[in-house]
């Protein structure tokens, strides 16, 4: 009878993938591969990937576990040839750290009118604007799973007014009436494609912010980009409908814009590593990964 499959194989961005084939070499007993390295297919138990190459999943015929690299699985669920094995996804207090400075970043930054002294410096203008009232800088953060729930007990911290929004809470632009900011940290499902739309950003109260930092195509760009245009909202995007973000987009220039190239809650490798390690001795065990995915929600 052939030995199980134990080996791991890491596809993704050269340095990236490298930094994390590493940190499970160091935390953990098994072989580790490369996807650019000449890997044997049938060794291979594990793929960690966040998008695997096209047709990669298909070389492997013995892999019992797939796992992502963050939370966010959707371009895993996307993939023609992923097999019927369990799937797990990063959870992890480096993450959610790594997001919640994002976000603090974007909004203290709107609060202080960081971009209007960023303006005013390049005119060489000295003139001073009347701080905004904390108290009246409501937040509403889409998604309460760990990153949201991190992101608002951040904003407790701060004392500054926040609420979080599922799918569960009742209609968005409710809940977005005259809100000053809105943090889009939302999964990747058909339900939330294209979920902030015209109507929930004209919700927003006037010189808004708003925050895109957990997955593409949740944000009507085309009604949020009217929106940067008539200068009543400001945007800090961190992911887009198409990435990487085409040279053309209006978002680079727009002077109410700052982009990011989805860096929010980059992959950490020691977490990667500790999930997918403890996934894979879970499996061995019988059990599920230790942050199984459900299919069927998309998370």
């Amino acid at each position: 009878m052939p030995e199980e499959a134990n080996a791991i194989l890491v596809a993704g961005l050269p340095e990236e993938a490298a930094r994390i084939a590493s940190a499970l070499r160091a935390a953990g007993p098994y072989p580790v591969w490369l996807a650019e390295e000449d890997f044997p297919p049938e060794a291979i138990g594990c793929l960690v990937a966040y998008r695997p190459p096209p047709g990669l999943l298909a070389r492997l015929p013995r892999l019992r576990l797939v796992h992502g690299t963050g939370a966010g699985v959707d371009a895993l669920l996307a993939d023609p040839d992923l097999p019927p094995v369990p799937l797990g996804r990063v959870v992890a207090p480096e993450l959610s750290r790594m997001m919640v400075h994002h976000v603090l970043a974007a909004l203290l930054r709107h609060l202080r009118r960081g971009e209007t002294y960023a303006a005013q410096q390049r005119e060489r203008l000295w003139l001073r604007h009347p701080p905004r009232d904390v108290e009246a800088f409501r937040v509403v953060v889409l998604g309460t799973g760990a990153l949201g729930g991190a992101v608002l007990q951040a904003l407790s911290a701060l004392g500054i007014p926040a609420a979080g929004w599922n799918r569960r809470s009742g209609p968005l632009a409710e809940a977005l009436a005259g809100a000053m900011a809105a943090v889009v940290l939302l999964p990747a499902t058909p339900a939330t494609r294209g979920i902030l739309g015209r109507r929930e950003l004209a919700a927003l109260a006037d010189d808004a912010l708003v925050i895109a930092a957990g997955r593409g195509g949740q944000v009507d760009e085309e009604a949020l980009l009217a929106e940067l245009d008539a200068g009543r909202l400001s945007a800090a995007l961190d992911v887009f409908n198409e990435e990487p973000l085409p040279p053309a987009s209006p978002f680079w220039t727009h002077p109410r814009c700052v982009v990011t190239p989805h860096i929010a809650a980059a992959p950490d490798p020691a977490a990667v590593a500790r999930c997918v390690l403890e996934s894979m001795a879970r499996i061995a065990r019988g059990e599920p990964p230790l942050f199984p995915v459900d299919r069927a929600r998309g998370y």
